[in-house]
């Protein structure tokens, strides 16, 4: 998979997010209502609506970071590590700035703040 082709398939997603945050933003959009319930379900709605926008503009950003790594020449580079991003990673996720390795130590550190420091030390044999 070269350059090219990744760079449509990004600009798609991002084409297809951009619609998306438009829907978003139309159920976040305040209405009055007269009935109690009413309102408690435009709320839930509206709360899921800024929910799914959040996670949109999440990915946006990552989107456009790997679009400028292309441009930089270091695409396929691990943020983090410096090591190359396997392809099959990048198939599967093109926008993926750490290879697979960093990106399981910050999923773990993120779940468990001590596991990075853990996983980082050295072991020794008893």
């Amino acid at each position: 998979m070269n350059t090219h082709e990744i760079k449509a398939m990004l600009n798609a997603k991002r084409d297809t997010l951009s619609a998306a945050r438009q829907s978003a933003r139309d159920e976040i959009a305040l209405e009055k209502h007269s009935e109690e319930m009413d309102e408690i379900q435009q709320s839930a709605t509206r709360t899921l609506a800024l929910d799914a926008l959040t996670r949109q503009w999440e990915m946006a950003n990552l989107i456009s970071e790997a679009l400028e790594r292309i441009e930089h020449s270091t695409f396929g580079i691990c943020v983090e590590c410096e090591e190359e991003i396997s392809e099959k990673r990048l198939r599967a996720i093109p926008w993926a700035k750490y290879c697979i390795h960093c990106q399981e130590l910050r999923d773990h550190s993120t779940a468990d703040p001590g596991y990075a420091e853990v996983a980082l030390r050295p072991r020794f044999a008893d």
